[in-house]
């Protein structure tokens, strides 16, 4: 069985260790790799193309934002293993309209995480499917 991947991208030390305990909660058996930029994530996502992905990204980073982001891992083979749930502080019905145009994109979550949220966005959606929850 494939290893599932779980990378949570954002800047903020603090977001990546509380989402890092309430994750190893929810799918135990999956890697899970805190990295606190947009840059460091497209460089992991081309060292381990080949393997499968679920995203927990943060829009708002300096360097590469999770737009950014988005916009590379839709130019290349990426895609195909990559699973995005957006996270992010904005209530901006403008971010929720352009985070589902990318079609790897399955849902919204508002900072910070919690158990109840993240089950209730995964239910009946392929994240479950990935997560084996």
């Amino acid at each position: 069985m494939k290893e599932k991947k779980i990378l949570i991208i954002d800047d903020d030390p603090i977001i990546l260790f509380l989402h890092e305990v309430i994750l190893k909660e929810i799918a135990p058996q999956a890697q899970i790799i805190p990295l606190e930029s947009g840059v460091l994530a497209k460089d992991y996502l081309i060292e381990h193309q080949n393997e499968e992905f679920l995203l927990f990204l943060d829009i708002n980073m300096p360097l590469m934002n999770g737009w950014e982001l988005l916009d590379f891992i839709s130019r290349t083979d990426c895609q195909l293993g990559v699973l995005v749930l957006m996270v992010t502080s904005s209530v901006n019905d403008s971010d929720r309209v352009k985070a589902f145009q990318y079609p790897m994109v399955k849902g919204m979550l508002i900072k910070p995480l919690n158990l109840e949220h993240i089950i209730n966005t995964i239910e009946g959606q392929t994240i479950k499917k990935f997560l084996d929850v």
